[in-house]
């Protein structure tokens, strides 16, 4: 039965990392259990290889997610076939593939400072447009670099977010700049108490949110999209 403190609260969840509470994060495998649960949209992290293609990793480094300490920048697409413990590592162009068997779904598509850093923004930008141009209706391309934004929305993502990094004026500055369709943020840094967030023609979608009753305290001060790896449990 509904919990009736929450049967009103209308806000629309993304699967952080695909189902990454349950499911190994950033696989199609989390990605597809995060739809099967109801989600629809869905969020994934963006490096690219040495040779410049795109791949679903959160690191630039393999360790923590497969166990193997190899940097992301020192391996070809074709290297990451050679290791069994790379074969659920997907590149980002087989990811659209599913999202175009999955027609409702938005997919919310973080390209990684690390990768930016090493092969220029402009490349990454590129190399993510040209991969996610089949369905790119249904891709928004977020980053914690306000730059990247900008080439984004420059060379025609159709949507975009940017990953607000301190909530104060200078963040402020930057958000109304760029103006995004979203704003993301980490609820560490938002302020204390329960004013409003800045209002502007963007969404909020705040992260990480594991709880129904923080939820309900952000839908309060204006925000309408929440992020969590523990899916099913916020959509229920």
């Amino acid at each position: 039965m509904p919990d009736p403190l929450y049967s009103d609260l209308k806000m629309k969840v993304v699967a952080h990392r695909g189902y990454a509470s349950k499911y190994p994060e950033n696989t199609i495998t989390a990605l597809d259990e995060a739809v099967k649960v109801g989600a629809e949209m869905v969020e994934f992290d963006v490096q690219l290889t040495k040779d410049g293609v795109p791949i679903m990793i959160h690191d630039d480094n393999f360790k923590r997610t497969t166990g193997l300490d190899l940097n992301v920048f020192e391996l070809n697409q074709k290297d990451l076939r050679n290791h069994i413990a790379l074969k659920e590592v997907s590149s980002v162009e087989e990811v659209m593939v599913w999202l175009q068997g999955n027609p409702n779904v938005t997919a919310f598509v973080e390209i990684k400072q690390e990768s930016i850093l090493f092969h220029g923004l402009e490349k990454c930008i590129k190399a993510l447009k040209e991969v996610c141009e089949t369905v790119l209706s249904q891709c928004v391309l977020i980053s914690f670099n306000p730059y990247a934004v900008e080439e984004a929305i420059k060379i025609g993502f159709h949507r975009t977010g940017w990953v607000v990094i301190s909530y104060d004026a200078v963040g402020e500055k930057t958000a109304r700049n760029i103006n995004p369709n979203y704003l993301f943020a980490d609820t560490e840094i938002l302020p204390e108490g329960t004013g409003k967030l800045w209002v502007g023609q963007w969404d909020w979608a705040i992260y990480e949110v594991v709880l129904k009753e923080v939820a309900c305290k952000l839908h309060l001060r204006g925000v309408d999209v929440i992020e969590t790896k523990e899916v099913e449990k916020m959509l229920s």
